[in-house]
């Protein structure tokens, strides 16, 4: 079929690339947000018995940290060869790596066992595992938006990064059923194994799609003209216009990690410090998740029509306005066992956290030419980590004293992420419907 065909009209390659990231993204998540979820439990497991609860949450936090720390190592690496071999033939590595040390994990031995070597074994599976995930975003945004309707590359988009969402929801189902099912100390003696484990199952069906689709038309296009660069990853950085939009990039990237890990760092240990069990607290976790993949269609969907930039700005600007009254209407609902107050807050921070990533992927996608696209989306996407995540659970060690609880520190987080991600789109040049087939700016 011709390149230019799935620049206008939707086609079965298309819709099963889309199916297959949605896939991939939805492992990323689901993994990660194991450790999120059970963070109470995984804290008991892998620390010493006598630190403080809070201090361990926070400690146990940075072993996905380190998760975390080597995306852009991964992305760099897997990126770079995206634009040199295929998008398809790096998301086949980069899914199976991530499963298998999803499985691994499991296998991990405990801090009773072997002391604070625990923790450092997991940490090490955890950065092994983010060099692959970092991957698996570089390769498997361009992959997809490569291949659908320049109409609809944001929804598609949004879709595709709902993936993310859909795994933070089902993660947080798996640990509600297994702690329902085993209860707490079956849960704390063997059962978090199990859940790390189900991890092989999303990487076997995204494998199996994966398998049975063909290259990106758009890059095969490029290929076949010779116009591949050597080391594509380099040419980000070898104009003073490609550093300014890197760093313009990174600017967006790093306000968008703020917003989603005002959630996913304090979600579950805002309600957990008010008494509420964990099966409880995993159960909304799942719920925000659900409302967090609706609120990705919607701004991807927004973006197609106001344009990638402006719909950056509004989600940002209302991310910031709504941080304050969305984490003490959960914070309050929990308190007081609220059932309306804490469904209201489960959705109001579902929303407001993550809504600014449904532009992220057909932003990103539109702001690298086709030779080094796999390069600049997983690097500039991985570049908002430098300074958010790694930093974050520091930052909450030093801020919990004044605060005495994790609302308040959630709330400046999105704050600090709406404002930036704004301020970031604002300063950028608008997107929406550039061609990807430009092999080179």
């Amino acid at each position: 079929m011709a390149t230019k065909d799935f620049e206008y009209r939707w086609t079965r390659q298309g819709a099963m690339a889309l199916l297959g990231q949605t896939i991939g993204f939805f492992l990323d998540a689901y993994d990660l947000m194991f450790v999120t979820a059970m963070t109470p439990i995984l804290a008991k497991v892998l620390l010493p018995p006598k630190l403080p609860a809070w201090l361990a949450y926070f400690i146990t936090l940075y072993g996905y940290v380190f998760t975390l720390i080597a995306r852009p190592l991964g992305s760099a690496l897997f990126g770079n060869y995206a634009d040199i071999i295929g998008r398809r033939n790096v998301l086949m590595i980069t899914l199976l790596g991530a499963g298998v040390l999803s499985a691994l994990t499991a296998a991990i031995p405990t801090y009773a066992q072997v002391g604070i070597m625990a923790y450092i074994i997991f940490s090490i599976l955890r950065f092994i595992e983010g060099i692959f995930i970092g991957g698996e975003y570089a390769a498997g945004h361009p992959f997809v938006l490569e291949q659908v309707p320049i109409k609809w590359r944001g929804f598609a988009g949004g879709v595709d990064q709902s993936g993310f969402a859909f795994g933070v929801a089902m993660g947080g189902a798996v640990v509600t059923w297994f702690t329902l099912w085993l209860g707490p100390e079956k849960m704390l003696l063997y059962g978090w194994r199990y859940v790390f484990l189900t991890g092989l199952a999303p990487a076997i069906v995204g494998l199996i799609i994966r398998y049975t689709l063909p290259e990106s038309p758009i890059f095969q296009e490029v290929k076949e003209q010779g116009k591949l660069e050597r080391v594509p990853f380099f040419s980000l950085f070898n104009t003073k216009e490609r550093v300014l939009t890197f760093l313009q990039v990174m600017l967006v990237m790093t306000g968008m990690f703020y917003c989603s890990w005002s959630m996913f760092n304090y979600f579950v240990g805002i309600l957990t410090e008010t008494g509420l069990p964990g099966a409880t607290a995993s159960f909304f976790y799942a719920i925000a998740g659900l409302v967090d993949a609706i609120s990705l269609w919607f701004a991807g969907l927004m973006s197609d029509f106001i344009g990638r930039r402006l719909a950056i700005i509004v989600a940002g600007i209302g991310s910031a306005i709504m941080a304050l009254p969305s984490f003490y209407i959960l914070h309050l609902g929990a308190s007081l066992r609220s059932s309306l107050l804490l469904w209201l807050g489960t959705f109001l921070v579902g929303w407001f956290t993550n809504w600014i990533w449904g532009v992220e992927p057909a932003y990103l996608a539109e702001r690298f030419a086709t030779v080094r696209r796999g390069s600049g989306v997983g690097f500039g996407y991985s570049s908002g980590i430098f300074l958010s995540t790694t930093l974050m659970p520091y930052w909450s060690i030093l801020l919990y004293p004044v605060f005495h609880s994790m609302w308040p520190i959630a709330a400046i987080m999105l704050i600090i992420g709406g404002t930036l991600g704004a301020i970031g789109a604002a300063i950028g040049p608008e997107t929406k419907g550039v061609s990807l087939r430009i092999a080179r700016e």
